[in-house]
């Protein structure tokens, strides 16, 4: 599974990187700190999923999905984010959203999470956000 990550926090940032290459069967093909660098990085990297961050500096997370979906219809994105805002997930899963992880959650959620879309996404089940 070829996942780019984006959010803005470059602690947090690299270390979900750092965790997420030690995972059997993923690896990340491009990092993003601002939802433009996000919107391109979706297009020339080719990952089967985004994992993307809620606030983003430029233009913010949803906006960069939206942009994402214009360019990469298929492209599913994952949001994460420290923001438990019933009106923001809305707001995400409004906007083509395919999942929506709290931060705090561990890494074994979100690895699950990100499988589940991505067969999903081939068909070989579904995923709810």
């Amino acid at each position: 599974m070829r996942v780019l990550v984006a959010d803005d926090h470059t602690g947090f940032r690299r270390a979900l990187v750092t965790t997420l290459d030690l995972v059997n069967g993923v690896e990340v093909v491009g990092e993003a700190s601002d939802g433009e660098a996000a919107v391109q990085q979706a297009v020339s990297a080719h990952p089967d999923i985004v994992l993307m961050d809620l606030s983003m500096p430029g233009i913010s997370g949803v906006d960069a999905m939206r942009r994402i979906h214009r360019k990469a219809p298929d492209l599913p994105v994952v949001i994460l984010t420290a923001h438990a805002d019933p009106a923001l997930e809305r707001e995400a899963i409004g906007a083509g959203a395919r999942g929506f992880i709290a931060k705090g959650g561990g890494l074994q959620e979100l690895v699950d999470k990100l499988i589940e879309v991505v067969r999903a996404e081939a068909g070989e089940g579904t995923a709810e956000a």
